[in-house]
């Protein structure tokens, strides 16, 4: 039932936030970019906004790949993540151009930890990284790492209670990179 429900969200989020953020007036947007996140934290799609010079919001829909890479499980978890990019420093060369940038958001999700069961996350998060994007390609790809600082739910059967704990990978696996390949629209 769980697994079905995840399935639902993720292609609810998969087509009509994007369709929604579409149907946007396209004055609003300097660029719209849709394309896909990966990193050995999890595989998904990713969407990125930006209405400012300085400052651009991206969205991500991840599959949480947590102990399914090294075998330990075998059904992953799912998270939505929103973080708000700001420009630190922008590198413009004929072909391409780099942004270094740097931002806090918000994530949250059904995930496993370290030594836990499926559990109920929610939190800050951030990222900083690289992006550059190539003019004549319509290509933008990031470079990133980004760390969750969220509390964890989880139910404890043996005690009858809910537990509140500390989202562990989120903060001991910040160093595993992010990289998001998108295509401006």
């Amino acid at each position: 039932m769980t697994a079905r429900l995840g399935a639902l969200s993720l292609l609810t989020a998969l087509f009509f936030v994007p369709a929604l953020a579409l149907k946007a007036p396209a004055q609003d947007f300097k660029s719209f970019s849709l394309g896909s996140f990966q990193s050995p934290k999890g595989i998904g799609a990713s969407f990125e906004i930006q209405k400012e010079p300085n400052f651009f919001d991206s969205y991500d829909i991840i599959t949480d790949m947590f102990g399914i890479l090294k075998g330990d499980y075998s059904r992953p978890g799912f998270k939505a993540t929103y973080c708000r990019g700001i420009i630190l420093r922008q590198f413009i060369h004929d072909e391409y151009t780099a942004d270094l940038y740097a931002g806090p958001g918000v994530t949250a999700g059904y995930v496993r930890d370290i030594h836990e069961p499926f559990s109920l996350v929610a939190g800050m998060t951030g990222a900083a990284g690289c992006r550059m994007y190539f003019d004549s390609r319509r290509l933008v790809v990031h470079i990133e790492l980004g760390v969750d600082l969220a509390a964890e739910f989880n139910r404890n059967n043996r005690f009858k209670r809910i537990d509140l704990d500390i989202y562990k990978s989120g903060l001991l696996h910040f160093f595993y990179p992010q990289v998001r390949l998108l295509y401006r629209l």
